[in-house]
This record gives C-alpha cells, sequence and structure tokens, in this order.
C-alpha cells in the first residue's frame, strides 16, 4: 500500500512540476474575461515533451454558441410568422437567380441584382428600389435576393405589403395570437427586408388625404431607416409626387438607394413572345 501512495504522489508531482507556468495574461475583448496563456510541457501521446500553449479563463467559445443558438431562434421565428402566414405570394415561393430569365430587356437589372449580394455588407447598408410596369420580374430578382443572402447566413423577409397590412390589420382582433409591436420589431431586426409592391395598398383615400396604409407603411420603412432595404413598385416618381404623404414615403425609400428602372414587355407573357 506504502508503494502505492508514493506511486500517485509522484505521479501528482509529475502534473504540477512538468515546466507549467503562467507565460501571459490579458482581458479577452470578446467576453471580458481575465485570460490567462499558460505554457506546458506534454507528458504523453505523440507529442511527448514538446511544449503547448491553451487558454484558460475566455468564456468567447461559450457565448458564439449562445448567439448561434439565439439566431438559430430567431430565424425560425421569423419564418414562423412569415413564411406560415404567407407574406409572400405563392407563385414566387421557387423564385431564383438560376430560373430568372433576363432577356434583352432587363439583363443589367439581373447583373445588379447579383452585384447586390456579392458586395452586401452588414456593416454599409444600401438599399435597391426596382420601379417598373407589372410582371416586368421586379418581385422575382427581390427573392432571389433574399434567398441568396439568406444562404450566407443573414436573416431575410420578403414581404407582400398589401398582405402586411392586413396582417397589420388583424393583429386590431383581440383573439389575434401576436401584437402589431410585435409584427414591426420583427421587421426591424432582421439584416435584410424586401417591401414588394408598394403603392398596390391604396396609400391614400378617395379624397387624396392621408390614410392609415400610408402613415403605416412609413412608420415601418421609417424604422427600417439605415439598414439593407429592397423596395418594388409599380408606381412612378410622379405618382409617388402627387401627395404629400407618398412624397414623404418616396423619400424615405430614396435614401442611400439605387433606383433600377425596369420597363418592358410582361414577365409572365414573355414566354409566349417572340424576341428579337
Amino acid at each position: 500500500m506504502k508503494a502505492i501512495k508514493e506511486t500517485i504522489r509522484k505521479s501528482l508531482n509529475m502534473t504540477t512540476d512538468f515546466d507549467m507556468k503562467v507565460i501571459r495574461e490579458y482581458i479577452c475583448e470578446g467576453c471580458g474575461k481575465k485570460v490567462q496563456v499558460i505554457r506546458a510541457k506534454s507528458l504523453f501521446g505523440p507529442n511527448k515533451g514538446k511544449y503547448f500553449e491553451s487558454k484558460k479563463g475566455c468564456d468567447c467559445e461559450i457565448l458564439e454558441k449562445i448567439r448561434k443558438q439565439q439566431k438559430e431562434a430567431k430565424i425560425a421565428r421569423i419564418n414562423k410568422i412569415f413564411e406560415e402566414h404567407s407574406l409572400i405570394n405563392p407563385s414566387l415561393r421557387n423564385a431564383t437567380f438560376e430560373n430568372f430569365n433576363p432577356g434583352k430587356y432587363f439583363q443589367e437589372a439581373y447583373l445588379k441584382a447579383k452585384k447586390y449580394v456579392e458586395e452586401f455588407d452588414i456593416n454599409k447598408p444600401k438599399n435597391l428600389l426596382f420601379q417598373g410596369t407589372f410582371g416586368t420580374g421586379k418581385s422575382h430578382l427581390s427573392v432571389s435576393i433574399a434567398k441568396a443572402l439568406a444562404e450566407k447566413g443573414h436573416t431575410t423577409i420578403f414581404i407582400s405589403t398589401p398582405k402586411l397590412l392586413t396582417k397589420i390589420r388583424n393583429t386590431y382582433n383581440k383573439n389575434s395570437e401576436m401584437g402589431e409591436e410585435e409584427i414591426i420589431n420583427m421587421i426591424a431586426s432582421v439584416d435584410l427586408v424586401v417591401f414588394d409592391d408598394i403603392g398596390a395598398e391604396g396609400m391614400v383615400n378617395d379624397y387624396g388625404s392621408s390614410s392609415w396604409a400610408s402613415q403605416k407603411i412609413f412608420e415601418i420603412i421609417d424604422q427600417r431607416s439605415g439598414k439593407h432595404n429592397i423596395y418594388t413598385t409599380n408606381l412612378s416618381s410622379a405618382e409617388f409626387e402627387s401627395t404629400k404623404d407618398l412624397q414623404r414615403i418616396f423619400s424615405r425609400m430614396l435614401e442611400n438607394t439605387e433606383l433600377i428602372k425596369m420597363d418592358g414587355p410582361d414577365y409572365r407573357k414573355r414566354q409566349f413572345l417572340k424576341e428579337e
């Protein structure tokens, strides 16, 4: 028994007396904890006798794991609110860059949309405004951008603006599962929002004065100021200038925004037309 105890004592000494020491200390910028860098000699394995360094006290790995879990939960919540509740039209669910046919009219718009994805920088917000006639592929390109950025790990929402307003109206029902504030805050929090079909929701009333819809759209877009947004509209610049309320919305839309004109034959009908 005495021999066994002596062996254990020597073994313990080996783990504390093998040239292990703290070679430097610092405060981690990531987690704010005091970190010790320890230099020690390996006692076992293929690196036996060689020195190695390890860090003690840093919580960055744990915090990164927590942040990843929170982001995944956030994405799941967004999908539940916006995909399951159909704020994207069914005809657009399969839209991608790969199945977009730019033809001879929309090659420039296609290339600019691809470039937007390639140059996307979360810290350098930039907006796009696709403006043009019905059926020219504005929504298709916008969905393609949102999907491509989502594949890169960004949180994105594609919203049919008229459906969004309907959804917000429904929150005024006492039996609604979610409130208006929850929806608006979710929109404000994501990396990219596509506001599709702005102007189709009747943003002025029959008397030309401000409507609830115009006020709500302005509020939501204003809350997205300084973030990445994509807008699509069938309204011309002159139509946006027709009332003060539309002017105010249009002014917000143009902040840090590249305008992409898409006027041409109906995208949905081009397959039946012979292009020269």
